[in-house]
């Protein structure tokens, strides 16, 4: 019996594990670049030689030219398809004014900057001085489609292919990225992503090795029956739903809430009805669950789920018939005297039961 509860344990614990596992593969994979980069800190941009740059950097740059915007990105209102200039994208280059080796790039930065940076780019052109830009970003490949805009750039500056393949690199600094709330962002996701892994591998783990049936252990030595002595009960039991294994025995009730086994002793349990949950989305309905709830005499609930009303009809139908001491069905009355005069609400059934009543099927 506890192997096949396992093994039920197992099955319903799948999903979810898998769930969580790959939510968090995606999550921490998608920041391992960006952790990469914090991890390494700020680097100083001028100091590095074109070979040295990828897409795994957090840089500081101080600007002294730039070389014109060759890309705008902005935001559309899709009433009015008003458009809005959110970012700009900007030509520099490597290095400082002492290397001997550098390569074109871009920069993009924010659109409230584009006078200072036009302002620069014409003292660029003429060859005059113009007061320096600092920035800091992460340094990003880029999309074949940002890559081609910067291409035509230099196409219609007269470069050849030749040119644009020795004196260019797809990059460009993300102003802003992986810096102040941005790079607290990226730790709390990669941070969500590992605790989700996490707790999709312990959970995995707990019913693999049976830890979710330390629960069901405890329960059935609280109801006096040892392990061994519950298969027969557990087989002879009637089943009501197979999913959630709910089987109502001649002692013992058995069933699963999520992936963990539980069980009650029938002469425990004092009250059942149906549990009715509507679903709605917006104000729309969009389903309805049904469940028994069971109730026992130590003041314990167990909402176990069932596939539909009638379901839930037969078996409180089937508890009222072999279980006597337990008062079936709802009212606002009897859940008043539950929650305030127990002792009264025992009396209806429960302390009723004679000495010769048996817990049968």
């Amino acid at each position: 019996m506890l192997e096949k509860l396992k093994k039920k344990s197992i099955i319903k614990s799948l999903p979810a594990a898998l769930i969580l596992l790959v939510i968090g593969i995606a999550l921490f994979g998608a920041e391992i670049s960006n952790m990469k980069s914090l991890l390494r800190g700020h680097v100083v941009f001028e100091s590095l030689a074109p070979e040295e740059i990828n897409g795994d950097l957090i840089v500081d740059v101080t600007l002294y030219d730039n070389f014109g915007c060759y890309m705008e990105q902005y935001e559309e209102n899709t009433k009015t398809h008003a458009r809005h200039t959110t970012d700009l994208y900007y030509v520099i280059w490597t290095g400082d004014e002492n290397a001997q080796d550098f390569r074109y790039m871009g920069i993009k930065v924010p659109a409230s900057d584009e006078y200072k940076m036009e302002e620069m780019a014409e003292a660029t052109y003429y060859g005059e001085y113009s007061d320096p830009i600092r920035y800091s970003g992460a340094v990003n490949k880029m999309t074949s489609e940002e890559y081609e805009y910067f291409k035509e750039y230099f196409l219609e500056s007269d470069f050849t292919e030749e040119e644009l393949d020795d004196w260019t690199l797809p990059y460009y600094i993300s102003v802003g990225a992986l810096t102040g709330g941005a790079a607290t962002s990226a730790w709390i996701i990669a941070g969500l992503g590992g605790a989700l892994f996490l707790a999709g591998v312990f959970l995995l783990v707990l019913a693999l090795t049976g830890g979710k049936l330390k629960t069901f252990k405890k329960e059935l030595a609280q109801a006096g029956f040892e392990e061994g002595s519950v298969d027969y009960e557990y087989e002879g039991a009637r089943l009501f739903n197979k999913k959630s294994d709910f089987r109502v025995g001649r002692r013992l009730t058995f069933f699963l809430i999520g992936s963990k086994p539980h069980v009650v002793a029938n002469d425990k349990l004092v009250w059942a009805y149906q549990s009715t949950t509507t679903h709605r989305t917006n104000g729309i309905k969009t389903g309805t669950t049904y469940a028994v709830m069971l109730r026992t005499f130590d003041k314990k609930s167990f909402t176990v789920a069932v596939s539909n009303e009638g379901e839930a009809q037969e078996v409180l139908q089937y508890i009222s018939q072999t279980i006597p001491g337990a008062v079936v069905g709802y009212d606002d009355e009897l859940n008043k005297m539950y929650q305030r005069d127990f002792q009264n609400f025992l009396q209806l059934k429960y302390n009723q039961r004679g000495q010769d009543d048996t817990f049968q099927v």
